[in-house]
C-alpha cells in the first residue's frame, strides 16, 4: 500500500533511507521523532500518513519561506485542500484563508498564530489525526530564546491528545529527545538515519582581518556557482553585498529585517538563478529549496555546530558535490561571543523578573510568556542549562578553527554520529578541488539622460 500511494500520488519508485520506517511508525499511531539529513524528503513522512489516515494534519512550522515551499509543492502535486497561515499575508487572505481551516487536510501555522487563544479557538474543535514538528529542533533552541511560544506547543499536544505527534529535524543535538519529552510529556519513538552528507566536502581558512577574507572571496566567487555567504549582522550583509555587486556579481541580500515581500522577492530571483550570490544571516538558514546551490560560504562562523550543519544543508540537494568553507579571523571570536551571551536570559534574570525589578522589554516579554507555563524554579534551571550548552557550542565552533583532523567527523561526533572515511572529505584529509562553474556577471550597458533623470528621483 506504501509503495502504491508513492509510485501513484508522488512519483517515487522507492523510499529514501528512513522515510518507511517513519510512516509505519506513525501508521501504528507511535509518537516518533525522525531525524534526517537535509534534502532527504522529510515532508513525505506525514503527506503519506495523512492521505492514508482520512483525517487533516496541523504542522507547525518556524518560517514564512518554509511554509511557503512546502504550500507550493503540495499544490504542484494537486492538492486542493491546504492552507497556511503566517504574518506575512494581507488581511483578506488571512480571512480567506481561516474560513477554509475547518475544510483543509494539511494546515500549516507558526506557534506564535497558533496560540492565541482566539487563533487557538479557530482549530481547537478539528479533529487531527497528526501534529507535525516541523524543524524540531526549534523548541530547544529557539523556544528558551527569542520565541518563547515554541516552549508552550505542550498546550497544544495536549489539547489533541488523540492525534500522533510527529518530530522532523536534520539537526538532532543529544538533548534534543529529552527536551521534546519535558516539553510535550511525551514518549518518542525515534528513528534516526545519518546526519552526514559525503557530497558535500568541508574546507577551512584562516585570515589576519575582514579586508585579507574579502581579497582572497572576490576572485574566488568568479566560479563557485550558486552560492550563500553567511555573516552575522545585517550591517555586515549589506556590506559585504555591495562589495560583491560592485566587484561585478548580480547579488542578493536576506535579513531579519526585510519584509515578506522583499525576502519572497530575493528568494524567487535565487531560485529562478537570476542572480547566484546571496548574502545571509541566519534567517536564510530553512526552508530553500533549491536543489543545486554549489557553495555555502560562512564569512563568519555559526554559533553552534547544529546550525552550521543546518545551513551548510541548503548545499547539493541534488546530490552533485558541493563545498561548505569557512573564514575565521582573531576579531569573530567576539561577534560570536556577542551573538551568543550578551542578550540571552540569565538565572539572575529570572530572580529580577520574579521580584518585578526592570528587565529589557525583549527578556520581560520572553519571561512573562514562559511563566504561563513554568515555574520560576524550572525557569532558573532551563536557564542555567541554556547557557552550559550554548557555551558548549561555542567552544566547539572554535576548536573547528584550529583543527588538524577531519572536519566531517569532528562535527558529527558532537551529534553522537562517527562517519566512515571518503574521498573529496575536507581540507585535512582529503586532496579536494574547488567548484568550478562560472557565476552571473552583471550587464553593464549604458543609460540615456531621460533615465538617468529617473533614477535621480527614485532613490
Amino acid at each position: 500500500m506504501l509503495h502504491d500511494i508513492l509510485r501513484n500520488k508522488f512519483g517515487f519508485e522507492s523510499f529514501k533511507p528512513g522515510q518507511q520506517e517513519i510512516i509505519e511508525s506513525i501508521m501504528s499511531q507511535q509518537h516518533t521523532l525522525g531525524i534526517l539529513p537535509t534534502g532527504s524528503g522529510k515532508s513525505l513522512c506525514y503527506q503519506i500518513p495523512t492521505y492514508l489516515s482520512g483525517k487533516p494534519t496541523l504542522i507547525i512550522s518556524p518560517l514564512i519561506s518554509l511554509m511557503d515551499d512546502q504550500v507550493m509543492q503540495l499544490k504542484i502535486n494537486g492538492e486542493k485542500r491546504v492552507t497556511c497561515i503566517h504574518s506575512g499575508m494581507d488581511e483578506i487572505e488571512k480571512k480567506h484563508n481561516i474560513k477554509c481551516l475547518r475544510h483543509s487536510r494539511f494546515i500549516f501555522l507558526s506557534p506564535e498564530f497558533l496560540l492565541q487563544p482566539a487563533n487557538f479557538k479557530l482549530i481547537s474543535t478539528i479533529d487531527f489525526g497528526m501534529i507535525v514538528l516541523d524543524e524540531a529542533h526549534c523548541l530547544s533552541e529557539w523556544g528558551y530564546d527569542f520565541r518563547p511560544h515554541y516552549a508552550l506547543i505542550g498546550k497544544v499536544t495536549k489539547h489533541f491528545k488523540e492525534a500522533v505527534v510527529l518530530a522532523l529535524t536534520a539537526t538532532a543535538p543529544p538533548h534534543l529527545q529529552d527536551d521534546l519529552t519535558e516539553m510535550l510529556a511525551i514518549q518518542f519513538n525515534v528513528i534516526k538515519t545519518t546526519m552526514n552528507r559525503p557530497n558535500i566536502s568541508f574546507k577551512h581558512l584562516n585570515f589576519n582581518d575582514d579586508e585579507d577574507k574579502i581579497e582572497w572571496l572576490l576572485p574566488f566567487l568568479q566560479q563557485s556557482g550558486p552560492t550563500i555567504i553567511y555573516v552575522s549582522s545585517k550591517k555586515m550583509c549589506l556590506n559585504l553585498a555591495q562589495l560583491i555587486y560592485d566587484s561585478g556579481f548580480l547579488t542578493g541580500i536576506y535579513h531579519g529585517d526585510m519584509n515578506y515581500q522583499e525576502r519572497h522577492t530575493v528568494q524567487q530571483q535565487f531560485l529562478n538563478n537570476d542572480i547566484p550570490i546571496i548574502v545571509a544571516t541566519s534567517a536564510f538558514g530553512m526552508g530553500i529549496n533549491k536543489k543545486d546551490i554549489r557553495t555555502i560560504i560562512h564569512f563568519h562562523l555559526s554559533t553552534s555546530p547544529s546550525n552550521y550543519i543546518q545551513e551548510i544543508g541548503r548545499a547539493g540537494r541534488d546530490g552533485e558535490l558541493s563545498q561548505a568553507i569557512s573564514l575565521f579571523q582573531p576579531d569573530d571570536k567576539y561577534i560570536l561571543e556577542t551573538l551568543l551571551f550578551a542578550d540571552m536570559i540569565t538565572e539572575e534574570d529570572v530572580q529580577n523578573f520574579e521580584i518585578g525589578e526592570f528587565l529589557a522589554p525583549d527578556k520581560q516579554d520572553v519571561l512573562t510568556t514562559l511563566h504561563s507555563f513554568y515555574s520560576i524554579g524550572a525557569l532558573k534551571q532551563i536557564f542555567k542549562q541554556s547557557f552550559k550548552r550554548k557555551q558548549l557550542g561555542f567552544f566547539r565552533m572554535i576548536g573547528y578553527c584550529k583543527l588538524d583532523q577531519c572536519r566531517r567527523k569532528y562535527l558529527l561526533e558532537f551529534f553522537g554520529e562517527y562517519p566512515p572515511t571518503q574521498d573529496r572529505c575536507c581540507d585535512n584529509d582529503s586532496n579536494i578541488t574547488d567548484i568550478a562553474i562560472l557565476n552571473k556577471k552583471k550587464v553593464i550597458r549604458s543609460i540615456g539622460f531621460d533615465e538617468k533623470l529617473q533614477n535621480l528621483f527614485l532613490r
